[in-house]
């Protein structure tokens, strides 16, 4: 039982009142016996007991009338499964990640999440605080509204190709509804549970709050998506050169029934075939001219089609010219060979080079305006302050100190290189900045807290970009890997032409702009202006995002989902306590879910048939009272009679 106003309960102390008058009443004085009134008082002690008993009665009665209207006032009510509640502070995490935007029966499974949203809605109250997180874009904010403005953001919510962090969405709802001072707090969390949208390091992330769990025991439609497009076996074409694309087809079941897939090269078919889920397709590429090349490779539709389209894009370039000054090692020395070899670069002074490749800081001084410089430190540290020295003196603002402690560690970064994604580093240089750069310097990759890769522009125009690792066997394992050739690759191709970019990108991450970049074109046509941080992070939808600078195509992003959305085997039952807390409750068909959010629910109040007993109470006690009098002047009158007979 609970009190929607329970400091009215205090009223409670009333019930003393009879009590006391009660007790009172009992008070008696001496009395003195004449011998006429002798009679009369052997006929009150006749009837002492009735009257006592219904004196016990009346205050019985009137303690329970003022019970009745304490709680009256109160506004008891029973605790149970009304639909009636106390105010909550209400988070719904709605999954709108790109696998609810697949078809199970009829409808969309997000037209499904959408539809108990608003059921949830309908019995909340304007007491309630609530908040609608979606979890695939989690940079929306997330306010707290009315029942009436919740139902307007679950119907403008779509489906996007981005995938959902769900441990760190219920996270931001657990913090959310923490932060109020409403006596009840709930999180409904609406998905398909998809496993790989929870992460296994994350444990119990909504806390002590209670969570109400959609998880139907619907059976989900087998899945088949494109999950990589390979150009060139990871170096993109030089123009006029022929090439090849490689696309693997992915399932959520051991499925052998080929996929047809169509390659598509500026909304033209130029090659189609078919593999097997778990296989890869290569076809030809012609020779294509110079500049930015877009296309997509296309599968049949399923039951999920926003992972049948894979979007791709890269830059068909000249060789360009390379310059290597000073000894870089022998790792970097084979690299541009092979490059060489395969016409993806050619050997050229410095003054001329469209690249270079600089040990130690060696020959900087003397680069032209416009130039772009790759440069490495020297594996011998003793060497440190002679390349310190030539950075000084080229306007480079950066010193290289040593950093005695080793320990191998993955190189991270949010707009991290494909060439250099999984590498591992053993030993590295701390750099340090050095004087005041003409425009700040970006951090491309890193190594825990230091900086692995920085990029920037010295005071001449001439851009740079600074390793803190020797390019050795010992200091990383990018030198003896396939990934040597592809970095050099990337540097001296794109880097060089257009600073660091890549040639795919996950929808949900964010994209870094290059430098000069004005504004954005986004896959829906729509042109939005590039702030100051030189980031894009609303990218929920798959495509093309192509950075301009006034009508100068800049760079082309292809955003593609997930692929870790494509697996749609859902959570396992056993795991739902840890991955979503030990206090989760399942609702499996839409009547269970209407009878299992807002688990605090108060029953039916009570006052109405409060009222209704006090009334008969009083209704009894004006009765009890009456019959007394009656009783009392009935008694009088016989003992009246009595006395006179006996002093007749």
């Amino acid at each position: 039982m609970g009190a929607l106003n329970p400091l009215f309960l205090v009223a409670g102390l009333a019930v003393a009142v009879p009590l006391i008058l009660h007790l009172f009443h009992r008070q008696e004085t001496r009395r003195v016996s004449f011998p006429a009134l002798r009679y009369l008082e052997r006929t009150e002690r006749e009837h002492a007991r009735r009257i006592r008993t219904r004196q016990l009665l009346l205050m019985l009665v009137r303690m329970a009338v003022v019970l009745l209207l304490v709680g009256v006032g109160s506004r008891l009510f029973l605790r149970g499964r009304g639909s009636a509640h106390p105010p909550t502070a209400l988070a719904i995490v709605l999954d709108n990640s790109m696998s609810s935007g697949m078809v199970v029966g009829r409808e969309r499974v997000l037209d499904q999440l959408e539809r108990l949203a608003l059921r949830t809605l309908d019995v909340a109250g304007e007491d309630d605080r609530i908040w609608i997180v979606r979890a695939a874009e989690p940079w929306l904010p997330a306010a707290p509204s009315t029942p009436e403005e919740a139902r307007r953001i679950v119907r403008e919510t779509d489906v996007v190709d981005a995938g959902a962090d769900l441990s760190a969405a219920l996270g931001r709802a657990a913090e959310l509804v923490g932060s109020t001072e409403l006596p009840t707090a709930e999180i409904q969390l609406l998905s398909d549970l998809q496993a790989t949208a929870f992460d296994p390091k994350v444990e119990d992330p909504a806390g002590d709050i209670p969570v109400v769990v959609w998880s139907p025991d619907a059976e989900r439609p087998a899945n088949r998506g494109l999950t990589s497009v390979l150009i060139g076996g990871g170096l993109p074409p030089m123009a006029g050169q022929r090439s090849e694309i490689t696309v693997r087809v992915g399932g959520s079941t051991p499925d052998t029934v080929p996929v047809p897939i169509r390659i598509m090269l500026e909304d033209r078919v130029r090659g189609a075939g078919a593999a097997a889920p778990g296989s890869s397709l290569t076809l030809p590429l012609p020779p294509l001219s110079e500049g930015w090349v877009q296309g997509y490779a296309d599968a049949d539709p399923d039951a999920l089609r926003a992972d049948d389209r894979r979007y791709f894009a890269f830059r068909t370039r000249p060789a360009p010219g390379v310059a290597v000054l000073g000894d870089p090692g022998v790792f970097l020395k084979e690299a541009v060979g092979v490059l060489e070899a395969a016409g993806r670069l050619t050997q050229a002074p410095a003054t001329r080079a469209n690249a270079v490749i600089s040990a130690a800081g060696e020959g900087l001084v003397g680069l032209p305006s416009g130039s772009a410089a790759l440069i490495i430190p020297p594996q011998d540290p003793t060497l440190l302050p002679a390349a310190n020295r030539r950075l000084a003196e080229a306007g480079v603002p950066w010193r290289i100190e040593r950093r005695d402690a080793r320990g191998e560690t993955e190189v991270t970064g949010e707009a991290l290189p494909e060439p250099l994604v999984d590498l591992r580093v053993r030993a590295w240089y701390r750099l340090v900045l050095d004087g005041a750069p003409p425009a700040p310097p970006h951090t491309l990759a890193r190594v825990g807290p230091d900086p692995w890769a920085v990029e920037g522009t010295d005071a001449r125009g001439r851009r740079y970009l600074l390793l803190a690792s020797a390019l050795d066997a010992e200091s990383s394992s990018l030198p003896v890997s396939a990934e040597m050739v592809r970095f050099l690759d990337w540097f001296s191709g794109q880097w060089a032409a257009t600073g660091s970019r890549s040639t795919e990108r996950v929808a949900g991450a964010a994209l870094s702009a290059p430098r000069g970049a004005d504004r954005v074109r986004v896959p829906s046509g729509q042109d939005l202006p590039i702030d100051a941080t030189l980031m894009v992070r609303e990218t929920g939808t798959s495509g093309f995002y192509t950075f301009l600078s006034g009508d100068s195509v800049l760079a082309v992003e292809a955003v593609n989902p997930p692929v870790s959305e494509s697996e749609t085997a859902p959570l396992a039952r056993a795991d739902i306590d840890t991955r979503i807390g030990s206090g989760a409750t399942l609702a499996r068909t839409d009547g269970a879910w209407s009878r299992t959010i807002f688990r605090v629910r108060q029953g039916p109040e009570l006052w109405r048939p409060f009222l209704i007993a006090a009334l008969i109470l009083l209704l009894t006690e004006a009765f009890i009272a009456a019959a007394g009098h009656t009783s009392r002047r009935a008694g009088t009158s016989q003992s009246s009679a009595e006395a006179v007979r006996g002093t007749a």
